[in-house]
């Protein structure tokens, strides 16, 4: 099964991250079906990509979410839209602002891989960046479409939004022709 440890964020502010890409979807000059948005009920700021794992490691893989426990709630603000690809954007993404909850975040991803390498996980190759995808630009996308979703994202208003987290969860993702289906194996408190 395809797995992600995702970091639980407040239902509000996932509502209000989803409407940031409702609104460039609407924008005048913006390519309609070049972008492929992420489905409300998908998306999700992910932690720890684990990818393909046996059923059989669920639950070493809860034990090693346990080390995160009684670290405490973070708070977390959101504050920019942005895109991955530089010329040829390739996701769009809400960041977070780099304060004393980011910190904690990077921390909590330090404590997760530690756990993880002790039950044979590798680390991930790369500094985390911890983001919400909007959408997926598709791959035939134009050179005009791509130029068009640049100047959108890089027009688009500063975010102000604030989530709470007070837990974790693992999940399986299942990739179906209209987009990822997940399901909640495990929750964690924090």
């Amino acid at each position: 099964m395809r797995l992600f440890v995702e970091t639980v964020l407040e239902a509000s502010a996932l509502d209000e991250v989803w409407s940031v890409g409702e609104r460039m979807r609407g924008e005048p000059g913006f390519p309609v079906g070049a972008v492929r948005w992420v489905k409300r009920e998908a998306m999700h700021l992910t932690l720890r990509f684990l990818g393909e794992v046996g059923e059989a490691r669920v639950p070493e893989i809860r034990g090693a979410l346990a080390e995160l426990e009684g670290s405490g709630r973070l708070d977390l603000h959101l504050v920019a839209v942005g895109s991955f690809g530089g010329r040829r954007p390739r996701v769009i993404w809400a960041g977070l602002q780099e304060d004393g909850g980011y910190e904690q975040l990077q921390r909590q991803r330090m404590r997760l891989d530690e756990a993880l390498a002790g039950i044979g996980f590798e680390s991930e190759r790369g500094a985390y960046r911890p983001h919400l995808t909007l959408g997926r630009v598709r791959r035939q996308a134009t050179t005009e479409e791509q130029a068009a979703i640049r100047a959108t994202v890089e027009a688009a208003p500063r975010l102000d939004i604030s989530t709470s987290v007070s837990g974790v969860a693992l999940v399986a993702s299942t990739l179906l022709k209209d987009g990822p289906r997940y399901r909640r194996l495990a929750m964690g408190e924090l």
